[in-house]
């Protein structure tokens, strides 16, 4: 009875059905299709939103993004073109089996996926959408509005011609120097007597030669800024000089002379001097020293190969030529080099001259010689008296025929003792 009662509410609950109802259905339609007016604006303001965005991002982002763009829509696109199933890199894709599994997943939502089943996460295909429809634009000036705005460029890099500088590469000699002018656009290295000089840019070269050997120059003259050789020249050896003076001045002709000698390895030797040498050629010369001061002399060494090698000397002069006169003689000294007055350099020359002593006080002759031998012996010519002593009368000497670089007149004072 019990049972009977169960199954009659069972079987009356299972095919109880509610009536249908035309009006209601309506009526429930019409409030699921309505609109509100808000919601159709929102959809175009995101629409609207989303493409300005994009439009942005387009022409912001570098072109390292463009090109990581590009590359990653062209692997997608060949990913679907080669397969349109993703298959784990543990899955086989000859295996029947896993295919059929990842067609019927879709179909059966209580069918467990094998590759889940692994604990493995499948590899996520992203499709990237370019936004064709926008057009390149290549001059990027025109989009930051810099078209009409000066720009700053840097100068270029000059054209690759060869050479960087205006140079003789005429071999040259010891001692001399080379010049280039500074260059703002190369490096120079100059490979020479074992070393490499370093010369930077807008630094001008100044080097002198010291050593014989080849010179080579180098710069980063190549057309992609590679250092090349750009020419070269050979330093020939200069003759050794070296210049001695005696510095003592002699007098063994009557006129001062001082002695210098020139030791040279090689070549032809040529003398010049501030005062007058006896000679211009030859490794000895006599330097004529009149006047007291300084005399410079110079002496070059000219070699077989045209190199030539310099020496100066600065000499000095103790005291001014005055024909070795002395200023006091006394008449009855028994020596007769003291006992009477003539300018000793006359006794030795061989020139003409005129001596004349005169009296301070009234300028009248006192004495008077052209004879080297007839020297005076203190007698006054007027009065044929010995002249008093130690006063000082004035003598004065014309030389007729004077030497190069001599003057024609000497004076100074004498003193009868």
């Amino acid at each position: 009875m019990k049972d009977g009662l169960e199954n009659n509410f069972k079987e009356a609950l299972n095919n109880f059905e509610i009536p249908y109802d035309a009006k209601a259905w309506e009526s429930l339609n019409k409030k699921l299709s309505a609109k509100k007016w808000y919601q159709t604006t929102q959809v175009k303001w995101s629409a609207a939103m989303i493409i300005a965005i994009g439009i942005l991002a387009y022409f912001t982002l570098p072109n390292s993004a463009t090109d990581t763009l590009k590359e990653s829509q062209d692997k997608t696109s060949k990913r679907k073109t080669n397969s349109s199933i993703t298959v784990s890199p543990n899955q086989s894709k000859s295996s029947p089996s896993t295919q059929k599994s990842l067609v019927s997943k879709g179909t059966n939502p209580k069918e467990i996926d094998p590759v889940m089943s692994t604990g493995q996460i499948p590899p996520v295909v992203i499709t990237e959408l370019i936004p064709h429809s926008i057009p390149l634009i290549l001059d990027q000036t025109d989009v930051l509005g810099l078209t009409d705005q000066a720009i700053d460029r840097q100068e270029p890099t000059p054209s690759y011609n060869g050479r960087i500088a205006i140079i003789d590469f005429k071999n040259r000699c010891q001692g001399e120097t080379l010049q280039l002018e500074a260059d703002k656009h190369h490096m120079v290295i100059i490979e020479y007597a074992g070393e490499e000089l370093h010369f930077s840019y807008h630094e001008a070269i100044s080097l002198k030669l010291t050593e014989p050997g080849k010179v080579i120059l180098t710069a980063n003259t190549g057309p992609y800024g590679q250092f090349e050789e750009f020419g070269s020249f050979i330093v020939s050896s200069a003759p050794t000089l070296n210049i001695h003076a005696d510095r003592i001045l002699n007098y063994e002709d009557g006129l001062p002379k001082m002695s210098i000698q020139a030791e040279a390895s090689e070549g032809h030797i040529t003398w010049h001097s501030t005062n007058i040498l006896n000679t211009s050629t030859g490794k000895n010369v006599e330097l004529l020293a009149f006047d007291k001061g300084f005399a410079i002399v110079e002496v070059q060494a000219t070699g077989t190969n045209g190199c030539t090698a310099k020496e100066k000397e600065m000499i000095q002069i103790p005291s001014d030529y005055n024909l070795l006169a002395v200023n006091a003689f006394n008449p009855q000294s028994q020596d007769s080099r003291n006992n009477t007055f003539m300018p000793f350099a006359l006794t030795i020359r061989q020139t003409p001259f005129r001596l004349i002593v005169l009296d301070p006080d009234n300028g009248g002759l006192v004495f008077e010689s052209t004879d080297a031998s007839n020297a005076w012996d203190g007698i006054d010519r007027r009065d044929g008296k010995l002249v008093p002593s130690n006063k000082a009368y004035i003598w004065k000497v014309v030389i007729q025929h004077p030497v190069q670089g001599e003057k024609g007149e000497y004076r100074g004072t004498i003193v009868r003792m």
